[in-house]
């Protein structure tokens, strides 16, 4: 059986190369992707804001869920946000328990921080970044 591949998508080289010439967006620049291959194909990936430190999309197809795939995407992006400095690193998911985001993210040691966004979604952190 084929051996699951974890490795940083480095989305402005994919973009410098279907756009010669062209300045990367900023917005892509601050962008931070890691994925999760099997035989070349892409069965999980993790996006943040190196900037803000927001974790924006984490999503593992179907049939690969439930063998630590999103667990080590997110520590992966956690890991490489935290070494480029970013003092806070947070997600934002919805209120409803039973969303499986919900049941996930606290499995992996994240919390609520009490705040919330103007749409109503959570704001969450890993358990280690919270103060005492």
């Amino acid at each position: 059986m084929a051996e699951l591949e974890f490795h940083e998508a480095r989305l402005q080289d994919q973009w410098r190369d279907a756009n010669p010439g062209k300045v990367v967006p900023p917005a892509l620049a601050r962008l931070r992707s890691w994925h999760c291959t099997i035989e070349s194909r892409v069965v999980g990936h993790c996006e943040g804001d190196s900037m803000s430190g927001e974790i924006i999309g984490l999503s593992v197809v179907d049939a690969y869920r439930r063998q630590g795939i999103g667990t080590k995407l997110l520590s992966l992006l956690v890991e490489a946000l935290r070494a480029a400095g970013v003092p806070r690193v947070w997600l934002a998911i919805p209120s409803d328990r039973a969303l499986p985001a919900y049941g996930f993210y606290t499995t992996v040691g994240w919390v609520p921080t009490g705040e919330h966004t103007r749409d109503g979604f959570e704001i969450w952190e890993p358990r280690t970044s919270l103060q005492s």
